[in-house]
């Protein structure tokens, strides 16, 4: 099942960027500001044999459950002060998109044991569909073959380069254009 983002994920999201990402992940803050600039195209992936949360539909702060503790100088609002404890949240989240509206891909990772079972394809299938989007498009390393033959597979071609975009690395752009079809 795919849904929107939510706090209540972020505990999942950091363990899956810190395993996809261990030279460059994330931290809470950025996934905040993300979901803050992206709420409607920042997506997550829940194990669908997962129980289906309670139809509350509230968000449940608790100032004794915090998520990891701000930079020096920084504070959380109570927002951010969400109830992040595994034992209450009954759904597994195997994998999350962020894109823009105009169809940038930020992000895409899937848990490491969850790979290869679709979840990535279901993902960008889902950014595929949305409205008005011209085109998906996203930096992959050169490096990444595994990343480079997954866009492809889907219909991603590869449009140009960025040198050392990492760093001492160079980054492809990867873009994929619906097809129009004509009536």
């Amino acid at each position: 099942m795919i849904r929107p983002f939510s706090f209540s994920d972020l505990d999942s999201i950091l363990q899956i960027e810190g395993q996809s990402f261990p030279k460059s992940p994330y931290d809470w803050t950025t996934f905040l500001n993300l979901h803050t600039l992206y709420p409607e195209t920042f997506l997550v992936y829940i194990n669908p044999s997962s129980p289906q949360p309670e139809a509350s539909g509230s968000l449940r702060v608790d100032p004794e459950q915090r998520l990891p503790p701000p930079p020096e100088g920084q504070s959380l609002s109570a927002i951010e002060r969400v109830n992040t404890n595994q034992s209450q949240k009954k759904e597994e989240l195997w994998g999350y998109i962020i894109f823009t509206q105009d169809g940038h891909i930020i992000s895409i990772a899937v848990h490491p044991h969850h790979r290869r079972k679709g979840i990535g394809r279901k993902l960008l299938q889902r950014a595929m569909k949305t409205p008005h989007l011209k085109k998906l498009w996203a930096e992959v390393r050169r490096s990444n073959q595994g990343a480079q033959a997954f866009y492809s597979k889907i219909g991603f071609q590869i449009t140009s380069m960025v040198s050392n975009y990492y760093g001492n690395e160079d980054a492809l752009i990867i873009q994929w254009t619906p097809v129009i079809r004509e009536s």
